[in-house]
């Protein structure tokens, strides 16, 4: 059995210790969205657990919603930070688990609390990835594992992905580790804070012991940002974390796809954008690189070996609009 697969294909059989909970959400303009999840959350605050939104900047301030929900917690950012404002609900928690779900994100189950209790009973056990569902026809979405999703999400393995709206971390990790990286505003910041993770002993998994609906909400969504920040961000992915020759690889197998996808959909100056800024943001990500230990880089290698083949890739990519891709 590989190492990435040791001790997650079962949860403890024994009752797990209680855990205490915050659940951050981070909210952009989706009010109407907002209002529904919080909603929902109404029983798990009953409960104790700590209910708090991060305000990503919005033009209708989510205050207008959260006033009438007592026990949230509101912080308001003075500006649009992209996915790290979610480290403004990071730095505010004070659960020993911290749940962070998307404001489109709902079908948070009552019962899974105890099932995270009995996931992160295991010490080694840092983040757990959701299993995302689409609204209306249930099937799997948001999966950017590197396996196969029909071979594959059913079962518990360890990745280097995080799905920042559908996701569970151990608070004591990410005050060891940080949150995500300010700069990359969007895209690839998962990998970044999954690699510190990793690089602290810690496991990043996906389990579909917990599974969340997503409705997909196109505001705050623009056409052009995948193009663009996908690609200036592997760039800079490399250079804070990968060995040179692996580094090499990851950035022109995944450039190499984005520059497909965007003469396809007709967005090539997005992605030369990309890669202008990329390479002119290299040297500040190389100051900012840390050393990956052997460990760290060995799972890493084996969890690519799961890549699908690339025809799979390409027929599921391929003929799929990379601005649809979330």
């Amino acid at each position: 059995m590989r190492v990435s697969e040791v001790g997650l294909e079962r949860l403890p059989a024994r009752a797990a210790p209680k855990l205490s909970y915050s659940i951050v959400t981070l909210t952009f303009n989706r009010n109407h969205l907002l209002e529904r999840l919080l909603a929902e959350l109404q029983g798990f605050a009953r409960t104790g657990v700590q209910i708090i939104i991060v305000d990503n900047a919005s033009r209708v301030p989510a205050e207008a919603i959260t006033r009438l929900h007592p026990h949230v917690t509101l912080i308001r950012a003075s500006r649009n930070l992209g996915a790290a404002g979610r480290n403004l609900g990071f730095d505010a928690a004070t659960g020993d688990i911290i749940i962070c779900l998307d404001d489109d994100i709902y079908g948070l189950s009552p019962d899974a609390l105890d099932r995270l209790d009995g996931i992160f009973a295991n010490s080694r056990i840092g983040a757990v990835n959701f299993s995302v569902l689409e609204e209306g026809s249930g099937r799997v979405v948001n999966w950017v594992h590197h396996r196969s999703v029909e071979l594959f999400s059913r079962s518990v393995f360890e990745t280097y992905e995080i799905t920042e709206g559908a996701v569970a971390f151990r608070r004591s990790i990410l005050q060891r580790v940080g949150g995500y990286p300010e700069a990359f505003f969007l895209s690839h910041e998962g990998p970044d804070l999954a690699f510190r993770i990793m690089n602290q002993g810690s496991q990043v998994i996906y389990s579909p012991a917990v599974s969340v609906t997503h409705s997909f909400a196109a505001e705050g969504r623009t056409s052009w940002r995948n193009y663009y920040y996908d690609t200036r961000n592997t760039l800079w992915l490399a250079a804070r974390n990968l060995p040179i020759v692996y580094a090499f690889r990851i950035v022109a197998r995944q450039s190499l796809a984005m520059l497909l996808y965007s003469l396809r959909d007709g967005y090539f100056k997005w992605w030369s954008k990309g890669i202008w800024d990329g390479m002119r943001g290299l040297p500040t990500a190389w100051g900012e690189r840390r050393v990956l230990s052997r460990e760290t880089m060995r799972k890493i290698r084996e969890i690519d070996s799961f890549r699908p083949p690339l025809l799979y890739q390409l027929r599921r990519r391929l003929f799929k609009a990379a601005s649809m891709r979330l």
